[in-house]
Formats: C-alpha cells, sequence, structure tokens
C-alpha cells in the first residue's frame, strides 16, 4: 500500500476513537474505553508503519517539517495511549487525535524531501530528547486548554457537558505540572546534548532556531519558578504554558518552513 492510503487508515482510526470519546463527553453514549483505546492503538500501528513507506522509504531519513510534525504527533498519541491505561486522560484524545489524523494526512501528500545525513550517536540522542520534550508539551498544552475552559465554567457554576467528564480541578492542574516537569527535563537534556554539535550559529542557519528554543525555555522555568514561589495554577498556568510551547513552535516549525520556503536548505 502507498504512503497516503496508509495515512487515510491511520486517520480513520484516530478520527473514529475521537468521535466515540467525544460522544462519551457530551452524553450521547455510555463509555466506551475499549473500542476508543482500540481504535487508538490501530491508528498508531497503521501511522508506525507509514514512516516506513514515508521518512524510512529513502536512503536518508526524510527530515522535512511536516514528516517531523507527523512522528512528533504520532509520540504524542503513543503516550496519551500508555498513560490512559493508569490516569483518566481520554478525554485529551479528543483533541491530540484530529490534530494528529491532520498532520498525518499533511505529511502523505507533501513530496518535500529533506534528507538528514551524517546522522551521530550524539545526534541522534539530541533529536530522540527534543521530540520527546516537543511530545510532552504539546500534551500540556491541550491539558492546559482543558484547565482554562475548566476554571472558566467553574466560575460561571457550569457543571455539565465537558466539565462532568473532566477529573477534578486540582488533578488536572497537578497533572499539567507534571508533564511540564517532565518536558522540561526532556528539553533541558536536548540542550546539553545538541550544545557540542553548534559551532557556528549563523552557518548552521541555528540562531533563530536556538533563539526561540531558549525563549520556549525560560518561559516554563518562569511558570515553575512561579508555582514554587506564588503557586501559579488556572488561568495563569494555561497562559504561561501555551506561550512557551508557541515559543518552541517557531523555533522548529516556524523557522524550518521559512527556511525550507526560501530554499536554504
Amino acid at each position: 500500500m502507498t504512503g497516503i492510503v496508509i495515512a487515510i487508515i491511520a486517520s480513520v482510526f484516530y478520527l473514529s476513537a475521537a468521535f466515540r470519546q467525544w460522544q462519551t463527553v457530551t452524553g450521547k453514549q455510555p463509555p466506551n474505553r475499549g473500542f476508543v483505546l482500540l481504535a487508538t492503538m490501530l491508528g498508531t500501528l497503521a501511522h508506525l508503519a507509514f514512516f516506513g513507506t514515508n521518512m524510512l522509504s529513502g536512503p536518508y531519513i526524510n527530515f522535512a517539517f511536516l514528516q517531523v510534525g507527523s512522528l512528533i504527533a504520532w509520540v504524542v498519541v503513543l503516550l496519551l495511549l500508555f498513560a490512559s491505561w493508569r490516569k483518566p486522560i481520554d478525554n485529551l484524545l479528543i483533541g491530540t487525535l484530529p490534530m494528529a489524523s491532520a498532520v498525518i494526512l499533511l505529511a502523505a501528500s507533501s513530496n518535500q524531501y529533506i534528507p538528514l545525513k551524517s546522522l551521530s550517536y550524539g545526534l541522534t540522542w539530541h533529536i530522540l530528547m527534543a521530540i520527546l520534550a516537543y511530545s510532552i508539551f504539546i500534551i500540556a498544552s491541550v491539558q492546559a486548554v482543558l484547565v482554562a475552559l475548566q476554571n472558566h465554567f467553574l466560575k460561571r457554576h457550569q457543571t455539565r457537558g465537558l466539565l462532568q467528564a473532566l477529573p477534578p480541578l486540582q488533578t488536572m492542574d497537578a497533572l499539567l505540572f507534571q508533564m511540564i516537569w517532565l518536558g522540561m527535563v526532556l528539553l533541558t537534556t536536548a540542550f546539553m546534548v545538541g550544545f557540542p554539535f553548534v559551532s557556528d550559529l549563523l552557518e548552521q542557519k541555528l540562531l533563530h532556531k536556538v533563539v526561540f528554543a531558549c525563549i520556549g525555555w525560560l518561559v516554563f522555568a518562569g511558570l515553575l519558578i512561579g508555582r514554587y514561589r506564588s503557586g501559579w495554577r488556572g488561568v495563569t498556568a494555561s497562559r504561561w504554558t501555551l506561550t512557551g510551547m508557541a515559543f518552541l513552535v517557531l523555533s522548529y516549525f516556524g523557522s524550518r518552513m521559512v527556511l525550507q520556503l526560501m530554499g536554504a536548505e
């Protein structure tokens, strides 16, 4: 099967799981975790097969930004799938699965091929840590949106619909900061591992990427300090989380898209 067919299959599984969970949240259907988790798992398997026909089909790994986005989306879904067996976070799939579906379809329809050559052991670990960090922060961003919505509904004494399907606000808040701590550890590790490979920021076209990544790191560091010293939570924590994630997105996807459109790579 071609990459686009496999991508469509993965997308169907993802959207089916998201739609079924949405029916549960809106009260139209009783919970069916078995179907949701099974469909999600089948989607991740199809997504994995897609990499074999897309990213890994040439002599080098295809590292075009849509392909990397597809890889990060896959890691996000996989992490949520594993976490769902231990914590009641199935509702995060409602937002992440359609996102993963859209990204894999865009990647499958893209003809861009950016080969990743001379991949050393250290650079491999840098890329792996960065992808894991981005994935964790994406999940944290979805969580931050849910925390903000939950806080909004509670202040207006609206306790039906989405609010009923979410864990208590204190649990949601604690889970958000657990994700941020984990993301910070992974991102810091990626910085430390990748630093030896930086020789000239301008010549390597890394200046904008490093600057935005460092600003994102500082935003998340500021959020953790604010949490420790002033007990930041709720809407404040959500805003800082989304701001930090915006800088990380600009660090890789925004800068890489501009470079590719300008033909600089």
